[in-house]
């Protein structure tokens, strides 16, 4: 009888380490997705493979033909409301939402072979832009630049007005929206998160 007891208590024990392991465990996804930034988004994601959105301006080079018997065609678009850009012959074609080098393969495989028996194309992005709104001095948009943080562009929109809530100033990107404390990013400046293209910041009134 003594031995059944002690297999009992052996199995008591280690079910409640689980238990406090599982917890632990669940505890550290929550806190993780909490103080996660735009799904993993981070400042790796200002490099070739950040999305296009609208608004961007783009440079697009179509050389067309073999040799020299084809003249290179340079286009300057812009990334309308719908997503799309203006192309001769192919017409509008969605860019929004792709990597420079999916607009590429996208371009070529509406030229090629419908138009040409062979097109190079070369996309790059000449301005891109964030956006301030809400409760700032100059509410505008703004030209993009790799250095951009969320203080660096409410600074850039010419600082908070009087009436401005500091501590629920909003980042939306894409489909997801953050909330940021400014007043605490000012103390830890380690924490003031990275502005991407497109990204827009909205500074709500304060109720008091």
């Amino acid at each position: 009888m003594s031995q059944i007891r002690h297999i009992r208590n052996l199995i008591g024990l280690t079910s409640g380490a689980l238990a406090a392991l599982v917890l632990l465990s669940a505890c550290a996804i929550t806190s993780s997705s909490k103080t996660g930034s735009f799904g993993g988004t981070g400042v790796d994601s200002r490099g070739g493979d950040t999305r296009l959105r609208t608004g961007d301006q783009l440079q697009v080079r179509i050389e067309a033909g073999t040799g020299t018997s084809g003249t290179p065609q340079t286009y300057d678009v812009s990334i309308d409301e719908n997503g799309e850009i203006p192309l001769p012959l192919i017409g509008r074609i969605k860019a929004e939402g792709l990597t420079i080098g999916e607009l590429t393969e996208r371009i070529q495989a509406n030229y090629v072979p419908r138009y040409y028996v062979h097109c190079n194309v070369i996309v790059l992005v000449t301005v891109r832009y964030f956006y301030v709104g809400g409760e700032v001095r100059s509410p505008s948009r703004y030209g993009w630049t790799d250095d951009i943080t969320l203080l660096k562009a409410i600074n850039t929109a010419g600082g908070f007005t009087d009436y401005a809530n500091r501590g629920k100033v909003e980042v939306m990107r894409g489909k997801e929206r953050q909330t940021f404390n400014c007043e605490d990013l000012r103390q830890h400046p380690e924490k003031d998160p990275p502005i991407l293209p497109g990204d827009s910041v909205y500074v709500p009134r304060s109720i008091f």
